[in-house]
């Protein structure tokens, strides 16, 4: 195996759109989920789920990348874990998903354009964000 190659879940956002998370940052997963609504935060980002004695925010990905709250029930929710910085301690979030993940081999050999649709994908990328 090449050395630039590394491990990631591909994430099914919904039958077109697709993202790729590193092997480590994906901790759990929960289907079926109970999830409770947050009154007055963002359309992608209004509910939580209890895990593990935390409230964990759920990021409707695919509402946000859209630009607009989408109707649908998150049958299948990913848990991840990230850091604000190096050494800080981790914090989680949760990402609905349509199915269930598959692992897969990433390298810089598949590096290419992030798609112009939806527009969202620059904010959310390591090469295009300001605030990453």
């Amino acid at each position: 195996m090449n050395q630039a190659n590394a491990t990631a879940w591909t994430i099914e956002l919904d039958s077109r759109l697709y993202a790729a998370v590193g092997e480590f940052e994906m901790v759990h997963i929960v289907q079926e989920p109970e999830l409770f609504d947050i009154p007055q935060t963002p359309f992608y980002c209004s509910q939580v789920l209890i895990w593990q004695n935390r409230i964990i925010p759920v990021m409707d990905l695919l509402a946000w990348l859209e630009g607009y709250a989408l109707p649908r029930k998150h049958d299948t929710i990913g848990i991840f874990a990230y850091q604000q910085q190096s050494g800080a301690p981790l914090d989680f979030g949760a990402l609905p998903m349509v199915s269930i993940p598959v692992r897969a081999q990433v390298g810089d050999d598949q590096a290419c354009d992030l798609p112009a649709t939806p527009p969202g994908w620059r904010e959310l990328s390591m090469t295009g964000g300001e605030n990453i």
